[in-house]
């Protein structure tokens, strides 16, 4: 089994709330690692300020989110559920 540093704190979604969490998190001086699920998003590259957004992709055919077969999450109450 890989060993990875030990960190003091793990970010799990490093959206908009996540960000700014591990921000504060690095200047209170820990050591913060953050982890993402989905592929990598280039801002320039993806959602660049000069163009006008792709309705078809992103509103019609929800591009910008993940498949459902990433996404798709179950709940189970108790273990006889699994």
């Amino acid at each position: 089994m890989k060993r990875l540093p030990r960190k003091d704190v793990v970010v799990v979604g490093l959206g908009w709330t996540g960000s700014i969490m591990a921000l504060e998190l690095c200047r209170a001086g820990l050591d913060v690692v953050a982890i993402e699920r989905g592929p990598w998003r280039d801002t320039p590259t993806d959602f660049p300020p000069n163009v006008a957004p792709d309705e078809l992709r992103n509103a019609i055919r929800h591009d910008i989110f993940l498949r459902p077969a990433q996404e798709t999450l179950t709940f189970r109450n108790t273990q006889a559920e699994a």
